[in-house]
Order: structure tokens, then C-alpha cells, then sequence
């Protein structure tokens, strides 16, 4: 009985050591006594996935199983989040200061994770522009409306241009199109028909991918339910303006 014992122990040993991981490492400085939170950014919610409470150099390991499609992660101490995305067995490198890392951080290890530190620091500059127009004194509240608007169509032709359109299949194309203006989405794929091609872009790529994947699903049907609210749309107009109708 005993070597049974030992064989199962053996295999369950074997099949553990043989499970493929990622991981993420590094250091976040200034940040002693604090607790680093280790998340998952699932289609339902954020899920704690581990924490640890950071010594003097401020070191972390965490890791994971690897997932059959990219995912997305964050790393989060209070309200400040470092976002993430893992697509196969990396190892990703962070290290920043806390307080002041969701903005001053370097990350390696996932040309994934480089180019979403890019959309987020291009998010925040976007969200410090529009908080000093709307502050500015001079002008209109029309005025300020407008001008919000026009940085924010500018920002997503430059975001569907160099992150979305030119790599579809990326995780970051993904995570560009949920990017957000203070509790208001930038790309809205319910009503704006250009915003709707960005996401069936994005759909299309995912599925030749990750064909079984529930994120690919899931943005195929975002994107075809913004386009039946165009079509819906686009028959009231018609019916609001036929010449035929006018009494």
C-alpha cells in the first residue's frame, strides 16, 4: 500500500511541476507594510487572485496558470493599478515607486504589457486635458462640451489607427477599446457605427485566434448589437423624414 501511495504522490508531483505558469515579478518601492493585490479583470468582475504585504525592497512574485486566450490582470495597491495582460507563459517584470505607480512604472517581459503602459499614460493625459478645460473659467459650458469632444475624436482616431486597426489581434486592440473617460467608455459600440467596426475588427481577429474564446464571443456580440441599434435607428430616421408622411 505504501508504494502506492508514493507512486500517486510521484504523479501528482510530476503533473504539478509540469503545469505551464506565467509570472509576474518585480518591485514597487516606498510602498513598505503595504498590500499589493494581484487581480483578474474577468468579463464578471474583479477577482482577487493573491496579495502579499510588501517588505522594505518592495519585492513580489506572483503566477498563474497559463489560459487558452490572453487575459487581463492588474496589480493594485489602494486606488492605484498597474493594468496587465498575459497571453502565454511569460514572465513580466514591474517595477515602479508607490505613490505614484499606476503613472511612473517600467515593465518587461510582454510587448502586451509595454503597449497598454502606453494606452494608459495616454489615457491619463487625455483625462488631465479635459479636467483643465472643463476648470477653465472663459469658456462656455458649449464651448467646453466641444472641445472635450474634439480631444476625445482625436484620441480615438489616433488609438483605432496605431493600437486597434493596426493589431487586431492583440491583447492590447482589446484592451484599447474599454478605455474610459472618467465613468463614460471612448469607444461606444452601441450607437457609433465607426466604434462598432473597431470592436467586429477586433471580434474577427479573436475568433480566427481563439475561435473558443469567451472574450472573442463576447465582443462579437457587443459589436452585433450595435449594429441592430444602427439599423433600428436608421429606419426611425427614415420614417421621421419620408416626404410620403408629411400631411
Amino acid at each position: 500500500m505504501k508504494k502506492y501511495v508514493i507512486a500517486a504522490l510521484a504523479a501528482l508531483t510530476m503533473a504539478s511541476c509540469g503545469e505551464k505558469k506565467f509570472h509576474v515579478e518585480g518591485n514597487i518601492t516606498n510602498a513598505k507594510d503595504s498590500v499589493l493585490y494581484f487581480e483578474n479583470i474577468a468579463l464578471t468582475g474583479i477577482d482577487v487572485l493573491d496579495s502579499v504585504k510588501l517588505g522594505d525592497d518592495g519585492a513580489f512574485s506572483f503566477s498563474g496558470a497559463q489560459t487558452e486566450a490572453p487575459e487581463f490582470y492588474r496589480l493594485r495597491i489602494s486606488d492605484q493599478i498597474i493594468s496587465l495582460s498575459i497571453d502565454s507563459t511569460e514572465t513580466v517584470t514591474v517595477k515602479a515607486e508607490y505613490p505614484q505607480m499606476a503613472s511612473k512604472y517600467e515593465v518587461s517581459g510582454s510587448e502586451n504589457c509595454q503597449k497598454i503602459q502606453e494606452l494608459a499614460l495616454l489615457q491619463m493625459d487625455l483625462q488631465q486635458r479635459a479636467i483643465n478645460v472643463s476648470r477653465n473659467d472663459t469658456l462656455s459650458i458649449d464651448q467646453v462640451n466641444d472641445s472635450i469632444l474634439a480631444m476625445v475624436n482625436a484620441y480615438k482616431q489616433d488609438v483605432k489607427t496605431r493600437y486597434i486597426y493596426a493589431h487586431p489581434d492583440k491583447a492590447y486592440a482589446y484592451f484599447a477599446l474599454f478605455q474610459t473617460l472618467g465613468n463614460m467608455l471612448l469607444f461606444n459600440p452601441r450607437t457609433n457605427r465607426d466604434d462598432i467596426k473597431a470592436f467586429a475588427a477586433v471580434a474577427t481577429s479573436w475568433d480566427h485566434q481563439w475561435p473558443t474564446a469567451e472574450r472573442g464571443a463576447n465582443l462579437h456580440n457587443i459589436a452585433i448589437e450595435g449594429m441592430k441599434n444602427v439599423r433600428i435607428a436608421d429606419a426611425e430616421n427614415s420614417r421621421t423624414i419620408d416626404p410620403s408622411k408629411d400631411s
